[in-house]
């Protein structure tokens, strides 16, 4: 059982890559073979076609973010802690598998993605909206965070943050600066002359 777990596993890995790589019109059912080390034969035992796998690829890359996110709101750490954290794994390890921020890849083929398949990804997307809403809620209950403003207001905030930060870091170079701690200060203290 483990052993065909890892294996559909290898088949999404080397998919996603070949998708980012070539695009789903140009990636084969034979090229997704090669690259996970299987015959065209194993593929279809776990998948029907090149739009299942493609839609899996994507629904496990959501899952996995969420996961990553569960696991950060579930540590033993303050507000501060958790929110640098989203930002160093955010840029270090989230996304390495995408040329841009896995939502913009996924709404770059809506088209191709079944409306059930969209709808199970925004599923995933409210869950992982919830988890940040849960964070935000300890930062106000440590004294660290407005109790005035909605805490899905200031999620969104988040959210985006890290979006644009996460595309940022895809077209630049690494700084000199601790850039997730200058994010986090603009983010939690404000820009503005006080």
């Amino acid at each position: 059982m483990a052993e065909k777990l890892q294996k559909r596993s290898d088949i999404l890995t080397s998919a996603r890559a070949l998708f980012k790589e070539n695009g789903f019109h140009n990636t084969k059912m034979e090229d997704i073979a090669q690259r996970a080390g299987v015959g065209k034969g194993t593929l279809y035992e776990y998948f029907k076609n090149k739009q299942e796998i493609f839609d899996e690829t994507c629904i496990e890359y959501v899952e996995l973010i969420l996961e990553k996110v569960e696991e950060i709101s579930r540590m033993n750490i303050s507000f501060n802690e958790k929110l640098l954290i989203l930002f160093k794994k955010r840029k270090n390890s989230m996304y390495e598998d995408f040329e841009k921020s896995p939502i913009d890849y996924i709404m770059s083929y809506k088209n191709i993605i079944s409306e059930k398949v969209v709808k199970r990804l925004f599923d995933h997307i409210l869950d992982m909206n919830k988890i940040m809403i849960e964070i935000i809620n300890q930062g106000k209950e440590e004294g660290v965070v407005r109790k005035d403003i909605p805490s899905e207001i200031i999620a969104c905030f988040v959210v985006g943050t890290l979006g644009e930060y996460f595309n940022l870091k895809m077209y630049k170079q690494e700084s000199e600066f601790n850039e997730e701690e200058l994010i986090f200060n603009l983010l939690f203290k404000g820009f503005s002359v006080k």
